[in-house]
Formats: structure tokens, sequence, C-alpha cells
């Protein structure tokens, strides 16, 4: 018997493909996967020509682990190509409150479980962590295990890679800022999604900081920025502070933004990666975790 649209454990929110997206060359393409409690996104990158040539967005209905694996089992089953074990590479990509950011000269893999204790309960999770090489940290973060165990039954153990949103973000935030215009200043980069904000702040190639908030209101948004600028003794009127992610110039929280931050500017296209006629280029920012997923793969094999 066929699945009803009630009887479905996601929703398609959004579906974006190239024209030149070639189901027989799978082989060549990046597969960026990014799992949060509501959303799962899937991008598709050619990483020789840093094309984005598939963006699909759902939404998962479930209300425990278990029944989130369920809904990702049943897409995998609807879709017609996730599950191919033809992709290049896979980098899935978890978004959660579980990590830490560990510095390059205190870094010792046989405590990382004592790093994410001390931030956050792990429990019976599964650990994992991602190596920023060329910035000199790690993140540490937890993981549903059962979730990484229907992921490495998926597809071959050599042909995934996990990563916390945050890595991807921070490596995303990082090279954005490295393409556009030089500055001797730090600059603070906001991602925004509908219940969580990500700052980062990069100086001269180095990251300052890095930290996940959430917040209810547009108040509570800028409140978390501002208290990060004061933190790190920033001015309002000399950074720079982008925006980007859920957030345009019509929105309530910019325009409060407007008032308190003179050099605010909205993220403009992502020069790291090219897109064609069919996605619209403004939109994307709202995919920085996803579409910055590929970033660590580069880093990780080190091209």
């Amino acid at each position: 018997m066929a699945d009803t649209p009630s009887s479905k454990k996601y929703q398609l929110l959004l579906i974006i493909q190239d024209k030149i997206f070639n189901v027989a060359t799978l082989s060549q393409y990046h597969l960026s996967l990014y799992i949060s409690d509501a959303y799962f996104k899937i991008i598709c990158v050619n990483p020789t020509t840093t094309q984005c040539l598939l963006l699909e967005v759902y939404r998962l209905a479930h209300g425990c682990s278990y029944q989130r694996i369920q809904a990702i089992e049943q897409l995998y089953q609807d879709h017609p190509i996730l599950a191919d074990r033809n992709w290049s590479a896979v980098t899935l990509c978890i978004g959660n409150q579980q990590y830490t950011l560990i510095p390059e000269q205190l870094f010792q893999e046989k405590k990382i479980a004592d790093y994410l204790d001390f931030t956050c309960p792990i429990g019976s999770n599964a650990i994992r962590h991602f190596t920023h090489a060329s910035l000199n940290m790690t993140v540490a973060f937890a993981m549903d295990p059962q979730l990484l165990n229907w992921f490495q039954v998926t597809y071959d153990y050599a042909q995934l890679s996990t990563i916390h949103q945050a890595s991807s973000l921070i490596q995303g935030a990082w090279t954005y800022l490295r393409n556009n215009k030089p500055s001797l200043l730090p600059k603070v980069l906001v991602f925004v999604e509908s219940r969580h904000l990500h700052i980062t702040v990069i100086h001269k190639s180095k990251l300052v900081y890095y930290n996940r908030f959430e917040y209810t209101s547009s108040d509570e948004l800028l409140y978390y920025v501002l208290i990060v600028v004061r933190i790190l003794k920033l001015d309002t009127g000399l950074h720079e502070v982008i925006l980007g992610g859920n957030i345009n110039k019509h929105s309530l929280a910019y325009k409060k933004a407007c008032n308190y931050i003179r050099r605010l500017t909205l993220m403009n296209t992502l020069y790291y990666v090219k897109f064609g006629s069919a996605f619209p280029k403004k939109m994307m920012t709202a995919h920085l975790d996803v579409l910055s997923a590929h970033l660590c793969y580069k880093e990780l094999i080190g091209s």
C-alpha cells in the first residue's frame, strides 16, 4: 500500500536542480547531508567545478530519535539517488548543541569525552571530531549512535565523513570572509536560523570566536549579537557585522540591528560555490551550513 500524504514522515520544502545534473556521473559529485531535530538538507556539488547541482530541504516529522530515523529511512526509500553508493564522497553534517571547540595545542584525542562532558551531557551518544588544520582547532561533538550507525550502513565507511554544523559554518565563514574585501579589523558573521543564531568572528584569517545561541525573539537575537561584540571589545561603529541565513533587509531583527550597528551588511553571493540560473543566489545564504560542508571535506583531504 502506497504512503498517503498524511502518512509521510517528512515534508518537502524546497527542491532546486541544475539542468546539468547527471545521475550517470554521481561518482564525480560530492553529497552533503545536514540533519537537525527538524530538518534534513541535501546538497550536491561538483568538487572540480565547485558548481552546486542540487539542493533539497525537508522537514522531518518526529518526536524522538527512533522516529527521526524512520523519517529519514522513508525519505531514502522514496528518493531515487540518495542511497546510491557511487557518490565520490558523502559528508554528514549534524546540527545540535552537543559540541565544543578545542585549540590544537590542547587537543588530545583520548580526552574528547572529557572535553564534551565539561560543556554538555553526552550520555551514550557517539563521539566524533573534526580538525580544522588551517585554523589550528578541533570541533568535538556527540550525536545519536543509532543515526550514525544507519548512515554507516547506508554508505561505505571510506566514503562517509561526519562533521558538526559548527565546523561547516566556521569553515564557510572563514572562506567567505577571506574572499570578501580584505580588512585589518575583526569581522563578525551572524548566521540566522528560525530558532538559533551562530556568531563567528574572524580576524586576519584566524578564528577569534564561535558560538551557537537559541533565541525566541528579534530582541533576544540582537542581544546575543551585541553581548558578543561587547565581550570581544569590538566597536559597533567601526567593526563590520555581516548577517546571513533566514534574514533580510525587511526583517524586524535587521531593522532593529541597524539602530545599534553602523557597519551592518547582508551576506552576498557565496564566492566558493557556483550556482546556475535555477538557483536564486540571494536565497542561498540561508543554506550556508550545508553548502559549506564540502569545504570541510576539502580540508580533510588537504586539497
